[in-house]
């Protein structure tokens, strides 16, 4: 079950819009739970490396990923 936190918070209602446009979402929770998805989604593809990751070795893709985000080289 996801965890979930109940705060509050000022939104601008022309971005809200927008995200709401650009994600097909209804109301604010959700608009707001889709763009941090969207965002985390973005940052582990920021760091993805067709070469690397598809196309490598496996002590390529090792080497790609030390130090990311707690990765090791086990």
């Amino acid at each position: 079950m996801m965890r979930m936190v109940r705060t509050t918070v000022n939104v601008d209602d022309a971005a809200l819009s927008a995200a709401q446009a650009a994600l097909g979402t209804d109301g604010l929770s959700a608009t707001v739970n889709a763009a941090l998805r969207e965002v985390a989604r973005r940052s582990v593809l920021a760091d993805f490396d067709v070469t690397r990751d598809i196309d490598g070795t496996p002590e390529d893709v090792k080497s790609g990923r030390e130090g990311r985000d707690g990765a090791t080289t086990d």
